[in-house]
């Protein structure tokens, strides 16, 4: 009996998988991770698969498109391991339907995921969402029905393309041929079977799903003439998976209908998929070279990809990449932190700012600040909640009151669509309809996971247009046209747009800082001219580093205030790999990406604005007030030291990422400190804070219910309550 277990046909696919595949069992290793919450549950990657979205609603068809995405998944890897692993196993030739009968045999690890991803996805609902019963049911169904749609497709396609042995030779097989008895034989103990062959051995396979059979005695075929049949329906498995890949291909080029934007979970699906018939297909020509040409071809495109001719680059919709090339050198940016001219009109003009808004205001008020963190679209949908109940409970006041708003990532698109709201309708009762709240948690991620999945990797064939401005459409551009779309283009504007709005004290200005890549500075980007934020406040006697410089001004010969403000945004709010990094027509050329790695509560840029203006905030006002809104405590509890060896390597590079927040924070508080001293007027700050220590929100462009709910109700927390009381009685 253990004999024959051990030479089942199913078990040795999965051993022959286990020692020479090794690309095809990773990739679902990665699955089972994402599904069972253990890969990427932070970043939220679970939920894509769990409570997948179509067109903004979890439903029948965004399950039944997951469904018909894993069964994809599955026929690849059938056809991928069918290519790679038939030669070894012979004996598939003198089957009726070859190629069905493998993949029956092949199903033992698909079918494991699918019963496994469908009982996680009903554990999702019982324990997440209070779904119905009756509901449950449907989304199963869903499942099996496109899973099995894609399959049942698959399988005729095999049925009338390939060949066996009987039809190459013109007979009619027989059920009752004699089986082989090799592995039968009590002499030959299982490891002779095992390591004295040259082929992998099988004694038992399944001939239909619930039926077995012992395989028969192939020593009488041609061994030519059985290799003859495998390579016609290797032929035919590669034929198919051509179809494939070219049909995903042009699936990318209706990427901007929401019809074809399917569920970010599918899309990770549809690239592992990319992934199998790229690797079939480079075995099926390279064979024994396959993986040396794999390597060296991955050495020469990392070659050439540091040639701009080789590369695809993200840009900033607006900005004039044509013309001469702004000059990024130690000497501009000196001579841009030490003119003088520049910083008496920009301060001046910032005066003029603060006197507009006290005009608005009364005699000596409370100088308001916000600064609110990074944090994709938890960020996005707590600060764009905390702005709007503090402007209702304050009768329409805080964005009278705050003068400016800095900050990072998800939190300023928070912020700039509530105070593009606030333009628009001048605080109009309807600025407080939950249907703005809701924009706010809509999903971003699917068109950027589609996009990377049938675009950006591989044929980037459609541009953009922007005015006289052409770019290449990646998923950087679909994240913007999504933002757009789901805050019903009200974002749809240039930095200029806001120059006179924020000039008058309309509503506040906005400060974005992303970081640059190629050196850690800070790039301002502002309706405003703000150079005295990027001047050196060092001694004239003293040598300083550059630590921020003014997007306006050094781009200026490159229509700088022609950029998109959805641009501005993303480049403060791009995440690595899953945003691409924006490059900026400079000479050398350099990349930003988000604000956060340098800045993210907006806290650098909030104090040192304090401090240029302090003798008039002394004069004209009675304190100012800083409103933190962070998408996590600020004081987070203390991690235990239990640490595996993997973790105790790796302690000293991952300390410095997970701390990296922390030490901001740090350092940002005893500047705190010296400017409160500095100041003769008071400064107090008020902390709004998600609760969200254990991540109960995850980090990523997508947001469950049960996550929109946890936003929502994180304002009723003691400690947030608290803070409100304390921010009413300051600006009362």
């Amino acid at each position: 009996m253990i004999r024959k277990l051990i030479f089942f046909f199913p078990l040795q696919l999965l051993l022959v998988n286990l020692k020479r595949n090794h690309l095809l069992l990773l990739l679902w290793i990665i699955l089972f991770g994402f599904v069972s919450k253990t890969i990427a549950s932070k970043y939220g990657i679970p939920y894509l698969f769990l409570a997948p979205e179509y067109l903004h609603t979890v439903s029948f068809w965004s399950y039944c498109i997951m469904g018909f995405s894993l069964g994809g998944f599955v026929m690849v890897y059938n056809i991928s391991s069918y290519i790679i692993n038939s030669k070894r196993f012979p004996f598939i030739a003198t089957l009726k339907r070859p190629f069905v009968k493998f993949c029956i045999n092949n199903s033992l690890l698909p079918l494991i995921f699918m019963l496994y991803y469908i009982t996680q996805v009903v554990n999702y609902h019982l324990d997440y969402e209070n779904t119905s019963a009756f509901e449950i049911m449907l989304f199963v169904s869903a499942i099996i029905i496109g899973y099995t749609t894609i399959v049942v497709f698959s399988i005729s396609y095999f049925l009338t393309t390939n060949k066996n042995i009987f039809k190459v030779l013109g007979i009619v097989p027989s059920d009752n041929s004699k089986p082989t008895n090799s592995l039968l034989s009590k002499e030959e103990s299982i490891y002779s079977a095992i390591k004295g062959k040259n082929k992998w051995q099988v004694c038992l396979y399944l001939h239909s799903p619930f039926k077995v059979r012992y395989i028969r005695d192939i020593n009488h075929y041609d061994e030519q003439m059985l290799r003859s049949v495998t390579d016609q329906n290797k032929i035919n498995a590669a034929f198919f998976e051509i179809i494939i890949f070219i049909s995903f291909i042009v699936l990318g080029l209706f990427s901007e209908n929401p019809i074809f934007v399917i569920p970010a979970g599918a899309s990770v699906v549809l690239f592992f998929t990319i992934i199998f018939i790229l690797t079939s297909a480079f075995y099926t020509w390279l064979r024994g070279w396959t993986s040396i040409i794999l390597v060296s071809g991955f050495l020469l495109i990392n070659y050439f990809s540091t040639q701009q001719l080789f590369t695809y680059t993200n840009m900033a919709y607006g900005l004039n990449y044509e013309s001469e090339q702004a000059d990024y050198s130690i000497t501009t940016l000196n001579e841009l932190s030490t003119n003088q001219v520049n910083f008496k009109h920009d301060k001046k003009n910032g005066e003029q700012i603060l006197a507009n808004w006290k005009g608005k205001n009364g005699d000596k008020p409370k100088l308001v600040f916000i600064n609110t963190s990074g944090g994709g679209s938890r960020a996005t949908m707590w600060t764009f909640f905390m702005m709007q109940h503090l402007d209702s409970i304050t009768n329409g006041q805080l964005l009278t009151k705050t003068h400016l708003i800095s900050g990072s990532s998800g939190g300023m698109i928070g912020a700039a669509y509530y105070r593009e709201l606030a333009l628009q309708e001048q605080l109009s009762p309807s600025i407080y309809n939950n249907s703005y709240l809701e924009n706010t948690a809509k999903d971003l991620l699917n068109p950027i996971a589609f996009s990377i999945a049938t675009n950006d990797w591989f044929f980037r064939l459609k541009t953009y247009n922007d005015g006289k401005y052409s770019y290449s459409k990646d998923r950087g551009f679909y994240f913007e046209k999504q933002l757009l779309a789901n805050t019903g283009n009200l974002l749809d504007k240039r930095l200029s747009d806001y120059t006179l709005p924020e000039f008058e004290a309309k509503i506040p200005q906005m400060i974005l800082s992303p970081t640059v890549i190629n050196d850690g500075r800070r790039m301002l980007i502002s309706s405003q001219p703000i150079s005295f934020l990027s001047s050196s406040s060092a001694h004239k006697n003293l040598k300083s580093s550059i630590e921020n410089f003014e997007f306006t001004k050094l781009f200026k010969q490159q229509d700088a205030t022609n950029l998109k403000y959805s641009s501005a945004l993303r480049m403060s709010a791009t995440f690595p790999i899953i945003m691409p990094k924006v490059s900026l027509p400079s000479n050398p050329r350099i990349a930003v990406m988000d604000a956060g790695m340098r800045d993210n509560i907006g806290s650098t840029t909030t104090y040192k604005y304090i401090n240029t203006f302090k003798d008039w905030i002394d004069e004209n006002t009675s304190g100012v007030v800083i409103i933190s809104i962070r998408d996590k405590p600020k004081v987070a509890s203390i991690k235990t030291n239990s640490r595996s060896i993997l973790e105790t390597f790796l302690t000293p590079l991952g300390s410095l990422y997970s701390n990296l927040f922390p030490i901001q924070e740090y350092n940002q508080d005893q500047t705190l400190g010296y400017l409160s001293n500095a100041l003769n007027q008071p400064l107090d700050v008020v902390y709004f804070e998600l609760e969200n220590e254990q991540e109960k929100v995850s980090l990523s462009w997508h947001l469950t219910t049960k996550e929109k709910e946890t936003v929502k109700n994180s304002v009723f927390n003691q400690s947030n309550q608290t803070e409100l009381k304390k921010l009413l009685e300051l600006l009362d």
